[in-house]
């Protein structure tokens, strides 16, 4: 049987005390493993709006989002825990009640997911695997869209970002079929916070580019 390729690489390292504390006490409550995905409409109250934002990172634009739009929901997964502790402990101090995590591979969770659900989906930033060999390794590729595809309501809008010219090539190629705006002004109150990432990019004078797809358009 042929080993799927992922897109990241876990990099062992020690939870601190108060991260597992952290962990324990929001499990199962805005915490979940991405296996243990179920019913997302009943884990937090109902609002209107459910946005997701797949590698959250450090977490500050989900936070930031999370605090100024009261009437969303805000799905986030991540594969790396540092992050997750980080936004969990803004949870905490903010009490916020429309924030909800999980970690693992964005694919498991996606593909348990039963029926389109989010409005928005959000992916700033992914690994671009700059080396050729790696390039296998990339998240967003055709069958990764049409995954997202299957996960948006009607009108949904799929948001990418990257500062990786031949990733931006690729990702235009593969949004070619469906519906693509460049005005990132129409995300409203949901324009994407800037990354260290980007900020990092604008520094070394690299271009960042924005796609925002209606896959269902």
């Amino acid at each position: 049987m042929k080993r799927e390729v992922k897109s990241f690489v876990h990099v062992r390292s020690r939870t601190s005390k108060k991260d597992l504390e952290i962990f324990k006490k929001f499990k199962k409550k805005s915490f979940f493993d991405s296996k243990e995905v179920c019913d997302l409409s009943k884990l937090l109250p109902e609002k209107k709006i459910n946005i997701l934002e797949i590698g959250f990172g450090d977490g500050n634009n989900l936070i930031e989002k999370a605090m100024a739009n009261s009437d969303m929901n805000f799905y986030g997964i991540e594969v790396f825990k540092f992050g997750i502790a980080s936004v969990l402990k803004q949870v905490q101090i903010h009490d916020l009640n429309n924030i909800c995590l999980f970690y693992g591979d964005a694919k498991d969770f996606l593909v348990k997911i039963e029926k389109p659900f989010f409005d928005f989906i959000f992916i700033l930033f992914p690994d671009p695997w700059p080396k050729k060999k790696h390039w296998k390794r990339r998240l967003i590729n055709q069958n990764f869209l049409n995954l997202i595809k299957q996960n948006l309501r009607e009108k949904g809008c799929l948001i990418v970002k990257t500062d990786w010219q031949d990733y931006a090539d690729d990702i235009k190629k593969d949004l070619a079929e469906f519906k693509v705006f460049h005005d990132p002004n129409i995300l409203q109150s949901l324009k994407p916070t800037q990354t260290k990432y980007e900020g990092k990019a604008i520094k070394e004078g690299r271009e960042v580019f924005t796609y925002i797809s209606d896959l269902n358009a």
